[in-house]
């Protein structure tokens, strides 16, 4: 509270103070002095540090974000990528009734997306006519933008995170053109895993609902994360975290993590049912090919080695080493016991002794970790990956403890990395360690599981 005096007290000091001003021990109010300057530090304060904050700075952010996408599209030129080729399998797809997926393709190579991007893109091929009214579709995605943006709001907001660090979403440049001048399919499904990551911590958040009601968010959250994984398979990068979190808000319960296992492979082949009856094989070689090359030209990552040692397996396969045991390393720095409870809560007739572990940061640790871990060691990164998890940005600077003044830094480092054209190695370089860096700092502020258990209950006891 401010005291009559101007400075900063404690509700009890300025109690005291008012009684010794008051003879008959009345407590009287007294209208703190005026001072306007200290008034407009605490309100720059309150906006850029207090996570209750985002309340009112979000909708400011939206609003701007929605004038900001108007005038792009009204000024900068749409660039035809994959849009015309999108369109074109569209057709082969839907009038010349085309179903094996080793026929499909259009200017820029064969369709290589599962049967959920043939879906949407169905519906936009509706909307744009082909590609006669790109417009309307620029439209769609300005819509995609601001509902992505919407819904990480809300996922900020259950992490509290300050507001300065939550502006860093509406910064990019790149994000913006991928959206509105590009209508890349990584827009749709970015929606989903950032709707899959905030039901899945919503779950937690909302402590007083129902078992019943909890069951049934995560059952949503499982069939969006199946969503996101048909239109593109980059969404594949927070399977690890999903499956953990989903055994950790079920109560450590292997049975309902199958069931929403079963859910996810239900609407992969409801979705795919078309294709399935009739060239499976073909689809499947088709959409989930693992084995699939990249443009080295076109890698926006690894530029700093030669085209020789890029396409080299052995390298291809440490970077798979090297993903599998960083994830390891996050799901056991977060759950140190999770092979032991798996073990219990299979053999174990009585789950009751499985302790419950409902914890928001330890889910969203698990969940963004694993996507960032997988985006440091993927064999190529192109222009529109970025969108895979430029919406998480704002939540790794906050766990990694930068400061509002080194942060912006590092993220006009790494916004360089992604603005950086044709492809090179010095942006390359410089993205690899601002990501490898990002990680350290994370692991650097974070503090093993049993340590905060420990707090956890000293507090209680306290």
């Amino acid at each position: 509270m401010v005291s009559a005096s101007g400075k900063i007290t404690s509700p009890e000091s300025v109690v005291k103070e008012e009684k010794i001003k008051n003879p008959n021990g009345k407590l009287e109010f007294v209208r703190p002095k005026l001072d306007l300057i200290q008034d407009i530090k605490d309100g720059i304060n309150y906006i850029l540090f207090n996570p209750n904050a985002t309340l009112l700075v979000a909708p400011l952010l939206l609003f701007f974000e929605s004038a900001a996408l108007k005038i792009i599209v009204n000024n900068v030129p749409y660039t035809e990528i994959d849009y015309q080729t999108y369109m074109q399998q569209i057709d082969m797809i839907q009038y010349q009734h085309n179903f094996n997926y080793s026929e499909i393709r259009g200017d820029t190579g064969p369709l290589v997306y599962p049967a959920g991007h043939v879906a949407i893109y169905k519906l936009m091929y509706k909307i744009t006519n082909g590609t006669s009214l790109i417009n309307n579709g620029q439209v769609c995605f300005r819509f995609l933008y601001l509902m992505t943006m919407v819904v990480q709001f809300i996922c900020y907001d259950i992490l509290q995170l300050p507001p300065w660090c939550i502006i860093f979403a509406c910064l990019s440049k790149r994000l913006h053109s991928i959206y509105v001048l590009r209508l890349f399919n990584d827009c749709f499904t970015t929606f989903f895993m950032v709707l899959t990551v905030t039901l899945l911590l919503s779950v937690n958040k909302l402590n007083s609902v129902r078992k019943k009601s909890r069951h049934t968010i995560i059952m949503l959250a499982s069939l969006a994360y199946s969503i996101a994984v048909s239109i593109k398979m980059n969404a594949l990068l927070y399977l690890p975290g999903v499956i953990v979190s989903i055994f950790i808000l079920t109560g450590n319960s292997i049975l309902f993590t199958l069931l929403n296992g079963v859910i996810m492979v239900v609407w992969q082949i409801l979705v795919a049912f078309p294709f399935l009856k009739t060239y499976p094989w073909e689809y499947f070689y088709g959409a989930f090919d693992f084995r699939r090359q990249f443009m080295y030209k076109w890698s926006v990552n690894w530029q700093f080695m030669d085209e020789e040692t890029f396409n080299n397996v052995i390298f291809q396969k440490s970077l798979l080493v090297s993903q599998f045991m960083l994830v390891l390393t996050v799901i056991l720095m977060e759950y140190p016991s999770f092979f032991q409870d798996v073990f219990k809560s299979i053999f174990l007739k009585k789950r009751e002794k499985i302790m419950r572990r409902d914890n928001i940061s330890g889910v969203a640790f698990l969940l963004i970790m694993s996507n960032f871990v997988g985006i440091l060691f993927s064999r190529s990164l192109h222009y529109q990956f970025l969108s895979w998890y430029h919406w998480t940005i704002p939540i790794l600077i906050f766990w990694s403890r930068l400061s509002i003044y080194i942060a912006p830094i590092w993220y006009l480092l790494h916004e360089y990395c992604w603005n950086s054209y044709p492809p090179n190695a010095r942006a390359s370089l410089i993205l690899f360690i601002c990501n490898c860096a990002m990680i350290g700092f994370i692991f650097l502020k974070k503090k093993p599981q049993n340590m905060q258990a420990k707090s956890v209950q000293e507090k209680k006891e306290k």
